[in-house]
């Protein structure tokens, strides 16, 4: 095994401690490491999964680490130069926590329908 390797090896697992599974994260520096020594290893011929193995990390991992980052869409803040307000209602809107919206009855109607669904 490579002395970079051993080297990677030794540092994860001072970080990692006793965790396993999907508990492992590894840290940008560990990952930059890796990735690093895969680029050179990767020059020398040695496919993906050997050098996996040398690091001591899951296949799977390395190859997610190696794929190019996916940039998710950001917000932008935008103007409106006319913005549309909500009809002002005279009477009142009950929302319930589930989402169904009851419009058009007076207060009166609506304590009455309250009262029959409690």
């Amino acid at each position: 095994m490579d002395r970079e390797a051993r080297k990677f090896r030794q540092a994860a697992s001072r970080h990692i401690g006793r965790r396993t599974g999907t508990a492992i994260r590894y840290t940008l520096a560990l990952r930059r490491q890796a990735l690093s020594y895969t680029e050179r290893r990767r020059q020398s011929g040695i496919p993906d999964a050997a050098i996996a193995r040398e690091l001591g990390l899951r296949p799977r991992l390395l190859r997610l680490w190696l794929k190019e980052p996916q940039v998710k869409p950001r917000l932008r803040r935008v103007t409106l130069e006319n913005p549309v307000t909500p009809p002002f209602t005279a009477a009142p809107t009950l929302v319930t926590p589930h989402g169904f919206r009851v419009e058009g009855l007076d207060i009166a109607s609506l304590v009455t329908l309250l009262r029959g669904l409690a």
